[in-house]
This record gives structure tokens, C-alpha cells and sequence, in this order.
């Protein structure tokens, strides 16, 4: 370990950044979990204006994840537990990037030499001025290179994963595979939907790519989904029903929600339910808690998916007669997929033969919603396409 002026200035090894690269590389391409936060930090910092800000989030990562004293907002060897940021992410980082395919939103060898970072020693706020376009992203990326900070160890290389995860899932966006398939009976899709999500849940987003493309049949044209990791979203779950407000020019009667009457401005939307899906065990306080989320954004309904095949029975009569005496709430609780499925069918607006042929086409529409790879609308063409005759039977 050197000094420099007073200042301790640490190495990264290229052999061992390299090995721990690799791992968390596995970690990202497998179905385990890996850290909400860092999925959502490595999404918005992918938003900014300067395409570097993803390669300098990926470079603090892999150099804390391979050396826990180097300084996270490090660009250089000249400041305190400094490093060369440069050196990591042009040996390591962006090889093993090209390498695997894993669109870091810049193309030349050596990202961290663009503007506003070029010949710079630390990412600080003042590298751009107050009120110019790119000083909020660089706000917020500063705010995450300071949480890294704090990362080692195990913790540092599944946050390493998660951003590996998102830049692999979102880099490449995913086409929306067209599905060429026979119309399946009900108990058939819904069966192949139970088993597709489960066979690898991919952090649960499977399951919530189901329980939105359901809600898609009920409430066509009313489901969002795509901002869910979208940091700034304040609506509680992983799907929302909305609704255009009320204009003034068209008076319509008073909405209310849970809370009361809803206020609403011009081109005002109203969430009027929110759905939360979960593919591990959940207990009965986790749901209440949800269902208080609820009434505290004025949301009157709620679902609650918890599709873990172990799940132990959560009494969802008795949840709903509590969501309705604590907090006025509606609250549906489903636990079996092919259950929701075939309720999503019965009260959709839709003919039934409409339902069964567009059902497995939302669905994958919604894989790509939710960051699925694409992989995962082929597995689930095949299986659509793999259906066996004999299993066609009503």
C-alpha cells in the first residue's frame, strides 16, 4: 500500500477484479434474488444524461467488491484511499463487458475519459455547474457511489450482480416476441402459466409479468407496469388499475377513494388498484402492511398474489375482513396462479375464446415490462408451441 502526499493510495487487481467480475456474473444470469436497490440505483443512474455514469457506477462496484478500502468516488491514485478507476475499467471492466455482451451505454475502450470526468481525481458535485443539464444526474450518481462506499465483501458483489442484471436485462431491450400458437383450453394455460413461472421466477418477476397481463384482461388498457422500478413512483405494489381523472369540461360524479374524495388536476390519472405480487412466502403482516400503504395513497382496492407453492395458508377471508375494518379497504388475496388466471378470464370484458388467444400475447408483453430476458418469451412460446395435442382436450 503506497503513499502519496500524505493520502494512502490502494490497488485494484486486475486478476482478482476479474474473478469477482465472473461471479457476479454467474449471480446476475442465475434465478437467485439480488438487491432491489441496486437493480433501481443501476436504472436511474442508466436515465442520465452522460453515458458515462453507468460505466463509473459498474467501476466503483467491481474495484469495492474486489478491494473494500478503495474510495468509491475515486477517479485517480491522488486522493485519500485512492485508486485508478481508469485502469479498472479499462482492463476489466469493459473487456469482460464486450466480452459477455453487456451493454454498459458506452462504446470506447476508456469510458471514464469523457467530459465531465476527464483528468478529474474524485466525482464531485461541482464537476458540473448548478442548474446545467446533467448536475441532478450527477447528484444522484454521487449519492450512489457514496452508498458503494459502504458495500464489501458479499453485499459488494451481489450489487454488483443486481448492476450487471439490469444492464444485461435492459441494454439489450428485448423485442416483443410475436406467439404463433394453437388457442389452448383454460385449465391448459393455466396450468403452463403455473409452471412457467416457477420453473425459474427470475426475482419474482415472473410472477408479476402473470399478475399484470391478468389484469390486462380485466381492465384493458388500464394496467401500468412499466415504471415500476422507477424510483420516483410513490403508488404502492407492483401493478396499478388507473383511470383518467375527471375533466372540468366533462363533469362526472365525485370520485372517492379510501381516503375520501380524490383531488385532481388536468391530465390527472387516478390509481383505483394496486396490486402486489410476491414468489416467496409472505405472512399475514406483510399483507396488512401493504394494505395500510393503501389507504395511506387513497387507494380503495387491492390485490395481493403470493404464488409461493409452500406457501402456508394466509386466511385471506379473514385478511380482507381486516383490510376492511382497520383501513376501508378491498382486498383480494390469491395464492394460487391458475386460480387468478381463470378469475381474470371469468370477469374480463372480453368473449372467453378472445381471452384464451390473447392471454399467452400479454403475457409476453409483460415479461419485457418487467425486465425478463428474452429468453423468457421464448421458453414461454415453446411451451405454449410444445402443448401436447392430447393435452388440448376441454
Amino acid at each position: 500500500m503506497a503513499q502519496s502526499g500524505g493520502k494512502k493510495v490502494l490497488s485494484v487487481s486486475p486478476a482478482q477484479a476479474k474473478a469477482i467480475f465472473l461471479e457476479a456474473l454467474e449471480l446476475a444470469q442465475s434465478a437467485e434474488e439480488v438487491p432491489d436497490e441496486w437493480l433501481k440505483r443501476t436504472r436511474r443512474v442508466s436515465k442520465a444524461i452522460s453515458k458515462s455514469n453507468t460505466p463509473i457506477l459498474g467501476t466503483a462496484l467491481l474495484a469495492k467488491a474486489t478491494n473494500k478500502q478503495v474510495n468509491a468516488l475515486a477517479l485517480q491514485t491522488g486522493v485519500h484511499r485512492g485508486y485508478s478507476a481508469r485502469g479498472v475499467a479499462k482492463n476489466v471492466l469493459v473487456p469482460l463487458c464486450v466480452e459477455h455482451e453487456i451493454d454498459l451505454r458506452t462504446t470506447g475502450a476508456e469510458p471514464l475519459n469523457n467530459q465531465p470526468y476527464f483528468a478529474k481525481k474524485m466525482v464531485v458535485n461541482t464537476l458540473i455547474d448548478e442548474n446545467k443539464p446533467g448536475r441532478a444526474d450527477l447528484e444522484y450518481l454521487i449519492e450512489c457511489l457514496e452508498a458503494v462506499d459502504f458495500l464489501e465483501g458479499e453485499s459488494a458483489v451481489h450489487a454488483l450482480a443486481a448492476f450487471l442484471r439490469a444492464r444485461i436485462e435492459d441494454g439489450n431491450p428485448a423485442t416483443v416476441l410475436t406467439i404463433d400458437a394453437d388457442v389452448l383450453p383454460l385449465p391448459v394455460l393455466g396450468s403452463l402459466a403455473k409452471q412457467f413461472i416457477n420453473s425459474n421466477r427470475e426475482g419474482g418477476r415472473r410472477g408479476q409479468a402473470l399478475v399484470a397481463a391478468c389484469l390486462d384482461l380485466v381492465h384493458p388498457g388500464m394496467v401500468y407496469a412499466d415504471a415500476i422500478n422507477d424510483p420516483s413512483r410513490k403508488v404502492p405494489g407492483d401493478v396499478a388499475v388507473e383511470i383518467p381523472a375527471p375533466s372540468q369540461s366533462a363533469p362526472q360524479p365525485e370520485l372517492f377513494e379510501a381516503g375520501g374524495p380524490v383531488e385532481t388536476g388536468p391530465g390527472d390519472r387516478i390509481v383505483v388498484l394496486s396490486a402486489e405480487a410476491k414468489q416467496k412466502s409472505v405472512s399475514q403482516s406483510e399483507i396488512l402492511q401493504f394494505v395500510e400503504r393503501l389507504a395511506a395513497a387513497g387507494i380503495g382496492k387491492g390485490l395481493y398474489v403470493a404464488v409461493e407453492p409452500n406457501q402456508a395458508d394466509l386466511e385471506s377471508d379473514w385478511l380482507a375482513k381486516k383490510a376492511q375494518e382497520r383501513n376501508g379497504v378491498l382486498l383480494e388475496v390469491v395464492s394460487d396462479p391458475e386460480r387468478l388466471l381463470t378469475t381474470a378470464v371469468q370477469w374480463s370484458p372480453l368473449p372467453l375464446d378472445q381471452c384464451l388467444r390473447t392471454f399467452p400475447q400479454l403475457l409476453v408483453s409483460r415479461l419485457k415490462d418487467f425486465h425478463c430476458g428474452q429468453s423468457s418469451q421464448h421458453e414461454w412460446a415453446e411451451m405454449l408451441a410444445g402443448a401436447a395435442p392430447e393435452d388440448q382436450n376441454p
